[in-house]
């Protein structure tokens, strides 16, 4: 499946960010991250789409940004915006999923000559006799299906951009397992839809990633300081962050 990937993606090596700036390459790096990820046998890949990013979607965002809270937006984030027009990517490391699983949640074992704790994954998918029951029905929980393609498959809700439900089933849809970035459109991160409404009309964030309904991180201002900051149960309680900016934050979550 992740073979085919490389070629699907060779377009990120020409979005560029803003010139100067940290992320003026950005899309070369993000290439790369990717490549290498591709490229361990032990990682899978689900969900890729990122579309590319324009000029204007960074202006407009520069304008919003001002408009919102008086100060010039972070080079790096026009730079995002410019190279990308949202990301949505989560990859999973099924093996070691299957070494923390708790696998009376996947068939009864009583069926079967093995304690399941001494099942290992490499054994377990060699073995025909668990096909149907146990291989395809742990690989549906944890969100791997081989036989689809990840290039474009998107865990939003492309109907509802401007919306809070852009998000989909990403809040629900496997949250413990898989690394996962849900990063908006331009056109939606400062939608009305995308603003945290738990929160008073004083505080002005928006969700900028979204991981499920316990965790997500948002962006914007709280008493008089604009940052990124950890969102939990749908942003009712937001608090400082080992990031202080959106560069920060993007520099570990699509390139490191």
């Amino acid at each position: 499946m992740n073979s085919d990937l490389l070629d699907q993606i060779a377009y990120l090596k020409d979005c560029k960010g803003i010139q100067g700036s940290k992320f003026e390459n950005l899309g070369q790096r993000v290439y790369d991250k990717i490549k290498n990820i591709i490229q361990d046998p032990n990682l899978f890949i689900t969900h890729l789409y990122i579309p590319k990013g324009s000029e204007e979607n960074a202006q407009m965002l520069a304008a919003q940004y001002k408009q919102l809270f008086n100060k010039e937006i972070d080079p790096e984030l026009a730079s995002f915006y410019q190279c990308f027009d949202g990301f949505e990517f989560r990859y999973i490391n099924p093996s070691q999923v299957w070494e923390e699983y708790d696998k009376d949640e996947i068939v009864d074992w009583d069926q079967f000559d093995v304690d399941p704790e001494n099942l290992s994954y490499a054994d377990m998918i060699k073995n025909e006799e668990y096909e149907d029951e146990v291989r395809d029905e742990f690989h549906a929980m944890i969100g791997l299906d081989f036989e689809e393609p990840a290039f474009n498959n998107r865990m939003s809700d492309s109907d509802k951009v401007k919306e809070f439900v852009f998000y989909g089933e990403s809040a629900i849809e496997f949250p413990d397992s898989g690394i996962r970035t849900l990063i908006p459109p331009a056109v939606h991160l400062f939608a009305e839809g995308n603003k945290v409404k738990h929160q008073p009309d004083s505080i002005n964030v928006f969700y900028f990633d979204y991981f499920d309904f316990w965790s997500q991180t948002v962006l914007g201002k709280k008493e008089n300081t604009i940052a990124i900051y950890a969102g939990t149960d749908y942003s009712a309680s937001i608090d400082n962050w080992e990031f202080n900016d959106a560069a920060s934050f993007l520099q570990k979550r699509l390139i490191k």
